[in-house]
């Protein structure tokens, strides 16, 4: 629109002929609403990690992630491969996606070595574009929406592949991503206890306390070893940066439990042990990129355990495609996809407006 607001207002009241008091109030009611569409059209919200953390539900993030799955299993929008740039032990990710009506770009780094000066590991922004004219729309911190999305995934896994009656989870990785596991878990089972691998009691007491604010009466207990947490619970939820399997690789302790792997992302990378594949004899993945992205996919196929007919899309259970059996032995690996990022983007930037959070800045 390239008329200021109260030109285009007098071309209206020209148009259109009324009584000068009449006039006098139409012409201050329109000026103010063409000025307040203009300010947006110009504008471009920004939301920040406070922001976002408050904007949904629980419930609502697991219906906008499930939704961006079952778009993906109809096809009904353009996901590219994502870029992956690695350079020493940093990884760079560009996460391009398409819908009908917005396309989105999330850039990320995953900085290891940040743990070191007491900085948060993944950093990154959220690009949320208008898909019919391009224009930039919102732009939001990446690492809140990651990890509400990414927690989201694990407990899809939890709510469709382990029994409805689960109260215990293991977890093994209590950083950003695991205390956002322990608290969709809670989402989705009524849990009582949380088994978690403690590795210094201040990463605990920050995990202990962040999951009290959402659900107090959950108890975490801190165990010595991957192997005591297995012998207390049937779910195991893996939210490590491991190139090595975090749990034994012993039968006896693997057999009808059920699995899910967030934390690897690389080729190198293995969350899971090879007996966990081969007891499940299945594995859901959230995305067919997922193939040739972590280790936890790559090894298991590579060595024969697993064939390509044993791997599916997890939204396929929401479809109803596939079925699988949760008394037996079942395994899930998330590693992400753009789609994802795009919807919660736009569930976000939905919600942001409606409320009127964030700020607009010139654009």
């Amino acid at each position: 629109m390239c008329l200021h607001g109260d030109h285009l207002v007098t071309r209206i009241l020209i148009n259109n002929p009324v009584s000068k008091q009449m006039q006098v109030k139409l012409s201050l009611e329109l000026a103010s609403l063409v000025r307040l569409a203009l300010f947006y059209v110009s504008t471009m919200l920004v939301l920040n990690n406070h922001e976002i953390a408050g904007l949904l539900s629980l419930d609502e993030v697991i219906a906008t992630v499930e939704a961006a799955l079952i778009a993906n299993e109809q096809n009904s929008c353009l996901v590219p491969k994502r870029m992956h740039i690695d350079w020493g032990e940093n990884t760079f990710l560009s996460m391009p996606s398409f819908s009908d009506t917005y396309f989105g770009t999330k850039l990320v780094s995953v900085v290891p070595g940040n743990n070191k000066q007491q900085l948060a590991v993944t950093n990154g922004a959220m690009l949320l574009n208008d898909a019919h004219t391009g224009f930039p729309l919102a732009i939001m911190n990446a690492a809140k929406l990651t990890a509400l999305r990414t927690g989201a995934l694990g407990a899809i896994g939890i709510r469709y592949m382990t029994p409805p009656d689960i109260n215990t989870v293991g977890l093994i990785g209590c950083g950003v991503q695991g205390i956002q596991q322990a608290i969709f878990a809670c989402a989705v089972r009524p849990v009582t206890k949380i088994y978690c691998l403690q590795r210094s009691a201040t990463s605990m007491t920050a995990f202990t306390a962040e999951l009290r604010e959402q659900f107090p009466s959950v108890a975490v207990i801190p165990c010595k070893d991957a192997a005591t947490i297995l012998q207390h619970t049937n779910v195991i939820i893996a939210a490590s940066r491991s190139a090595t399997p975090v749990l034994p690789n012993d039968t006896r302790l693997l057999e009808n439990k059920h699995f899910i792997s967030i934390g690897s992302y690389k080729p190198d990378m293995q969350e899971l042990p090879d007996h966990v594949f081969r007891l499940s004899g299945k594995l859901a993945i959230d995305s067919v990129f997922a193939k040739t992205e972590t280790g936890d996919i790559i090894n298991p196929l590579r060595k024969g355990i697993l064939q390509e007919k044993d791997v599916f899309t997890i939204g396929k259970l929401l479809t109803g495609e596939v079925k699988v059996d949760v008394t037996g032995t079942t395994a899930y690996k998330s590693a992400g996809m753009a789609l994802f990022d795009l919807f919660m983007a736009k569930a976000l930037y939905e919600a942001a407006k409606a409320r009127n959070i964030g700020t607009h800045i010139s654009f």
